[in-house]
């Protein structure tokens, strides 16, 4: 077996107390619980989520980003990236 590196990071009591529970829950220790969640678990390709309003936010970053181009125009242009992203998240199966 190789050497292990030792990585540390901080957590509160009430985390650490949470990762115990989680791990004991689980038949693991703590260490073995949180070696898997951060490297042995793929996470999910985020999907893409649009509310009501997400075109018009959008509409308005980009008008403050360039300054000058008329909202009209904008528009269906913003619209049309915002649909193919939900449509693509939608399609999207996981990822290798």
């Amino acid at each position: 077996m190789s050497k292990l590196s030792r990585i540390e990071f901080k957590a509160t009591p009430s985390e650490r107390e949470r990762l115990d529970i989680e791990a004991a829950a689980q038949g693991m220790t703590r260490q073995e619980l949180i070696r898997e969640r951060v490297l042995m678990r793929t996470p999910e390709t985020p999907r893409f989520t649009a509310d009501v309003g997400a075109i018009d936010r959008a509409v308005q970053a980009v008008s403050r980003q360039h300054v000058g181009l008329p909202r009209h125009a904008l528009q269906p242009i913003v619209c049309t990236v915002i649909c193919s992203l939900a449509a693509d998240s939608q399609t999207a199966g996981p990822s290798d």
